[in-house]
């Protein structure tokens, strides 16, 4: 496995977290105000590795983009539920699903395209 397989690897398992943790706030867990704040690490990935490594590859801007989607859609289903519009806040899922498909498929791209690029990292 490359350098980049396991950046790649890295970001995907705490992508996995975060739609965990979200579905675990609307069946009533606990919020993680860290986790779900600019200072996560998912952002601090993407500060980090993501724009130090593949700042430059057009699926990156993407990738981030996506997860902003994905985390305003989340902090705005937590304000539903906060307000007991459960089963609303809950049926919102449907589009972290959506947007987690778009963002696992973004990542798999680039990652399939980097595989083929041994000098990358």
């Amino acid at each position: 496995m490359n350098a980049a397989q396991v950046d790649f690897q890295q970001i995907r398992i705490k992508h996995i977290l975060f739609k965990s943790k979200v579905r675990s706030v609307l069946y009533g867990g606990s919020f993680d105000a860290v986790f779900f704040s600019d200072s996560g690490p998912i952002n601090q990935w993407f500060a980090t590795v993501g724009s130090a490594r593949y700042g430059r590859e057009p699926e990156l801007a993407s990738l981030l983009k996506t997860h902003n989607e994905l985390q305003s859609n989340a902090l705005g289903l937590f304000s539903l539920y906060r307000n007991g519009k459960i089963d609303q806040a809950q049926n919102g899922m449907k589009d972290i699903e959506k947007l987690s498909d778009r963002f696992q498929s973004l990542l798999t791209q680039v990652e399939s395209r980097l595989a083929l690029k041994p000098d990358v990292v």
